[in-house]
C-alpha cells in the first residue's frame, strides 16, 4: 500500500500560487457537482477569485459548492471546495478556496545518505540556504535548517541542487574508503511542511519536487546505492 502525507493550505497567497502554475502551464482541473465531473483551465486568478474557462461548453453547474480534484505543477494530488459567483456558457466565476488539500503519495520509500548530503536553494523572499538532507526519495527529501532561519511554508522555490554523497567503505581487496557525489539540479520545487514542532536546535522541512528526467536517472542511482548501503549494515550488525 502507497504511503500518503495530507496538508492543510489555508494561506491564500499559496493557494493563489498552485492555481496560477496551473495558469502558466496550460494545466487542466477538474471540478465536482452533484457527482458530475467536468474539465477547465484556469484563466485568471486574483486574491479572491478564479475564472475558468469550460472544456464542456454543455455541462450545466449552479451556484451551490463544486469540489476541485487535480495534480498540479509538482504532481501532488490537490483537493478543495468553493462557490461559483458567476455563470457562463464558457467560464466559470469561482471564489478563490478558503483552503486546499495536498496529497503527497510516496511512489517510493526514504532512504538515508550514507555520508553528509546538501540541500542548496533560493527561497520565495530570495534567502540562499543550505540544509543537510536527512532522507531522500524519488520525489522529495526532508532538509535541516538552523530554527532562525527564514523559511516560508508552504513556499515555492527555485535553482534547488542536491549534493548527494555516499559514502564507500575500504573494501578487502585493499581499495581505499571514498565518497562518491552526484549533484541534481531541479528546477522546480516546493517546500511543503514544517516538520519539527520547534523545540530542536534545528527544524526540519519536507521539500517536494518532480525531477527531470535526467534528475530522475541520478536520484534512482543514488537511491539504489543508499538502500544498498542501509541493506549491508542492517546484515552486519
Amino acid at each position: 500500500m502507497e504511503e500518503s502525507e495530507v496538508e492543510i493550505v489555508r494561506d491564500a497567497g499559496a493557494v493563489g500560487r498552485v492555481f496560477e502554475q496551473m495558469l502558466e502551464r496550460r494545466k487542466t482541473l477538474s471540478i465536482v457537482q452533484h457527482g458530475h465531473r467536468s474539465d477547465a483551465w484556469v484563466v485568471k486568478v486574483s486574491s479572491a477569485r478564479l475564472i475558468l474557462a469550460k472544456r464542456d461548453k454543455g455541462s450545466k453547474f449552479t451556484t451551490e459548492e463544486v469540489e476541485f480534484q487535480f495534480r498540479d505543477v509538482l504532481g501532488r494530488n490537490i483537493v478543495g471546495k468553493s462557490r461559483i459567483f458567476r455563470l457562463k456558457d464558457d467560464y466559470l466565476e469561482l471564489a478563490l478556496p478558503a483552503e486546499i488539500s495536498i496529497i503527497q503519495r510516496r511512489h517510493a520509500y526514504r532512504v538515508v545518505p550514507t555520508a553528509e548530503s546538501m540541500a542548496i536553494f533560493l527561497t520565495a523572499s530570495k534567502w540562499l540556504l543550505a540544509g543537510r538532507i536527512d532522507d531522500l526519495s524519488s520525489n522529495g527529501v526532508l532538509v535541516r535548517l538552523p530554527q532562525a532561519t527564514p523559511v516560508v511554508v508552504p513556499s515555492d522555490i527555485k535553482a534547488v541542487s542536491l549534493q548527494l554523497n555516499h559514502a564507500v567503505p575500504a573494501d578487502e581487496y585493499g581499495a581505499p574508503a571514498r565518497v562518491e557525489s552526484q549533484l541534481v539540479r531541479l528546477e522546480t520545487a516546493t517546500i511543503a511542511r514544517k516538520a519539527d514542532n520547534g523545540t530542536t536546535k534545528f527544524a526540519s522541512y519536507g521539500i517536494h519536487f518532480i525531477p527531470p528526467s535526467a534528475g530522475e536517472r541520478q536520484l534512482a542511482q543514488m537511491i539504489l546505492m543508499f538502500e544498498r548501503a542501509a541493506r549491508q549494515k542492517g546484515l552486519s550488525a
